[in-house]
C-alpha cells in the first residue's frame, strides 16, 4: 500500500470511529470505499446488514460536493438521513409528498452546499425541477441503493431507475456507485447495462454466513419436524408461511405445543400487526408466525433460528428471510420445510398471480370504476388502487392484482406514488362541523380531545379526497402512542366519520393515459413476468432437493466461490455421521 492510500486507509478508519463508533471495516466496505474515492464505477453487491450505507455515507465526507443518494425505500431514506443529522452530518431527503415550497427550499439548499448527503426517490430524477437544478449542483458521487430495481429480471423492477443515466448525464456525470443485497450474476449483468456504468469494478462480500447451519427437511409431518427444532434450538425465531391461512393455523399449533406465539399477516389491521411485533421484538413471545409481510425493520440481533414451514417463491427470498437468524454473529438455523403439495401451491400461486390479459383488462376497469374515473379521462388527482377490494370484485387473488400494478406501470399506463410505511390514505366524511359535534356529544373527555386534536392536524384536502398522513406527526399532534391512535382511528371508521387504509393495503396512482374504452395489454411482459416467476421457483426447488452442501449451493447461486464441503449444513452433517441440533 503506497504512503498516499495508507493516508486515506486511516483518515477513513478515523471517521468510521469517529462517526459510526466501528474500529474496522466490514467485509467488502473498504474495498468498495477506495474504488469510489478514486472515482471509479462499482457495483457493489451486499447482503442486508453489511453496512452498505457506509459505503456512500463515509465517502461523503471526503469528497469535494454533494454526495446524492438515490433509493425507493421512503421509510429508510427518512431513517437514514435522521440518523445521519443525529450524527452531525448535514443531510436531507427529497420524495413527492413534500409541499412545493419545503422541495424547492432543499434544492436551493443543496445547490449552495447546505448538505453532505441529499436522498432522493428516483421518481424526483424525473421531474422538471430536477432538470433546471441538475447542472448547478456540484454532485461528487451519484449512489444508487436498490440498484436491482433497474432490473427487467429481478422481482422488484421499478421503471424511474431507467431514466438514471440521463439524470447522471444532467448531472454532469459524476461516479456511479450502484449497491444491492442479492443480485445473481444475471441481474448484476442487467444493472451494469442497464444503469450504463463505465468499466465497473464488481465488488460481491459477505454472502457467506458462516454462523448459519442450513437444513432442509422433506416431511410429511411438520409439526413434529418443528417441535424438533424448538426442543433443540433455545432461544427466539420466525416460522415463515406461505399464506395469511397458514399463519394462522401455525400460531394455532405452536400454542397447542405450548409455545408462546403471535401472528403477523397483512391482513391483520395495523394495531393487531404493530402489537404482535413489539410483544415478539420485547420478548413476551418466542416465536413469530408470518408471511413475507414481516420483513422489514426487523432488527432483533438475536433471533435463533429462522424456519419456513412451506416453500417461499423465490431462493432470493428465501435467503433474504432466513438471514435475520444469527444477526450476532452466534450460531443460528435456517430450516426449510416442505412437501410436494408446496411445490404445487407455489405454482398455482404463480398461475393465479401472474393473470392473463383479460384478466389484467378487468382489473384494470375495476381500479378505474372504484375511482371514478370515467372513459376518456385522466385525472390531475391521483386515485386510490386498493388491491383487497379489486380482488374480491373481480375474483382473482390479492397478488394477481399487486402484479398488474406492477405490469401496468412498466407498461405507462400509470406510475404509482410511494408512501413511506409510516403514513395511511386517510379520507374524511361530512364536514368539520360533523367532527366538531361528535366530538361536543361525546362523554368521553379524552376522546373529545383525540376527536378535536384529529380535526386540527389533518389537511382539508382529506374531506374531498383520499390523502396522505403520516402517523408519526399525527400522533405528535394528538398526543398518542401509535397502537392508541390506530385504534382511535379505526373507532372513528366504525361511526363512519372517517375511512383509513394503511399504505400496504392501498396504493394511490396517477393515470399517465386518459382510460380507454378497452386496455390494450403487451403480451410479452405477462410472458416474460410470469417465466421469471417460474425460474426463480425452480431454483429454489433444486436448492430443496440438492445432494450437495447447501452452503455451497447458496454461494455459488449468488456467485461466490465456495468450498464445496462446509461441513456445518445437513448434507454435510450426514455425511459426516452428525446431526445438528434442529433435526433431535
Amino acid at each position: 500500500m503506497s504512503d498516499a492510500a495508507a493516508d486515506r486507509y486511516e483518515t477513513a478508519r478515523a471517521l468510521l470511529r469517529r462517526y459510526w463508533r466501528h474500529d474496522a471495516f466490514r467485509p467488502g466496505q473498504w474495498e468498495i470505499i477506495q474504488a469510489v474515492l478514486q472515482g471509479q464505477d462499482v457495483l457493489a453487491v451486499l447482503p442486508t446488514g453489511a453496512g452498505k450505507s457506509v459505503c456512500y455515507q463515509l465517502p461523503a465526507l471526503l469528497l469535494d460536493g454533494l454526495t446524492l443518494v438515490v433509493s425507493p425505500l421512503l421509510a429508510l431514506i427518512e431513517d437514514q438521513v435522521a440518523r445521519l443529522r443525529a450524527r452531525g452530518i448535514p443531510a436531507a431527503f427529497l420524495h413527492g409528498h413534500l409541499s412545493t415550497h419545503a422541495a424547492e427550499q432543499c434544492w436551493i439548499d443543496a445547490e449552495h452546499g447546505a448538505y453532505r448527503l441529499l436522498y432522493v426517490t428516483p421518481e424526483q430524477l424525473t421531474t422538471a425541477r430536477f432538470e433546471a437544478r441538475a447542472g448547478r449542483l456540484r454532485v461528487a458521487l451519484l449512489a444508487v441503493d436498490e440498484a436491482h430495481c433497474v432490473s427487467e429480471w429481478g422481482p422488484q423492477f421499478r421503471p424511474a431507475y431507467l431514466h438514471l443515466p440521463e439524470a447522471r448525464r444532467q448531472l454532469g456525470d459524476p461516479p456511479l456507485l450502484a449497491l444491492t443485497a442479492t443480485a445473481t450474476p444475471r441481474v448484476r449483468q442487467d444493472i451494469v447495462e442497464k444503469l450504463a456504468l463505465r468499466t465497473p469494478r464488481i465488488i460481491v462480500r459477505g454472502f457467506d454466513r458462516p454462523n448459519l447451519v442450513w437444513s432442509v427437511f422433506e416431511t410429511a409431518d411438520k409439526a413434529e419436524r418443528v417441535r424438533a427444532v424448538l426442543r433443540g434450538v433455545p432461544g427466539p425465531g420466525i416460522l415463515y408461511c406461505a399464506t395469511r391461512r397458514s399463519a394462522e393455523r401455525w400460531t394455532e399449533t405452536l400454542r397447542r405445543l405450548g409455545v408462546e406465539a403471535v401472528c403477523y399477516h397483512g391482513g391483520l389491521s395495523a394495531a393487531d400487526r404493530a402489537a404482535a411485533s413489539r410483544a415478539w421484538r420485547e420478548g413476551q413471545a418466542r416465536v413469530v408466525a408470518a408471511t413475507s409481510a414481516f420483513g422489514m425493520g426487523i432488527d432483533r440481533a438475536d433471533v435463533r433460528f429462522v424456519l419456513h414451514a412451506e416453500l417461499p417463491p423465490s431462493l432470493e427470498a428465501y435467503y433474504q428471510e432466513a438471514g435475520r437468524a444469527g444477526r450476532d454473529g452466534q450460531k443460528a438455523y435456517a430450516v426449510l420445510l416442505f412437501q410436494e403439495k408446496d411445490i404445487d401451491l407455489q405454482r398455482q400461486l404463480i398461475a393465479l398471480s401472474y393473470p392473463a390479459r383479460d384478466v389484467v383488462a378487468r382489473i384494470y376497469e375495476v381500479a378505474c370504476s372504484l375511482a371514478q374515473v370515467p372513459v376518456g379521462i385522466r385525472p390531475n388527482h391521483p386515485v386510490l388502487f386498493a388491491p383487497e377490494r379489486i380482488a374480491r370484485i373481480v375474483g382473482v387473488p390479492v397478488g394477481a392484482v399487486r402484479h398488474t400494478l406492477e405490469l401496468l406501470t412498466r407498461q405507462e399506463v400509470w406510475e404509482p406514488i410511494w408512501l413511506p410505511a409510516h403514513y395511511v390514505l386517510l379520507r374524511l366524511r361530512g364536514t368539520p362541523n360533523d367532527f366538531r359535534r361528535f366530538a361536543a356529544a361525546t362523554n368521553n373527555p379524552r376522546l373529545a380531545r383525540f376527536v378535536e386534536a384529529l380535526l386540527r392536524a389533518i389537511p382539508a384536502d382529506a374531506f374531498s379526497t383520499w390523502w396522505p398522513v403520516s402517523l408519526r406527526r399525527l400522533s405528535r399532534r394528538t398526543g398518542v402512542e401509535r397502537e392508541r391512535l390506530l385504534r382511535g382511528l379505526d373507532f372513528l371508521r366504525e361511526r363512519v366519520l372517517l375511512d383509513w387504509l394503511s399504505s400496504d393495503r392501498a396504493r394511490l396512482v396517477r393515470l399517465k393515459i386518459a382510460r380507454p374504452q378497452r386496455l390494450s395489454i403487451d403480451d410479452r411482459l405477462l410472458r416474460q413476468a410470469r417465466e421469471q416467476a417460474e425460474a426463480r421457483l425452480e431454483a429454489l426447488v433444486r436448492y430443496a432437493r440438492t445432494t450437495s452442501c447447501r452452503r455451497h449451493f447458496l454461494l455459488t447461486y449468488f456467485g461466490e466461490s465456495a468450498p464445496e464441503r462446509c461441513n456445518a449444513c445437513d448434507v454435510c452433517l450426514k455425511r459426516s455421521g452428525r446431526r445438528s441440533p434442529s433435526e433431535l
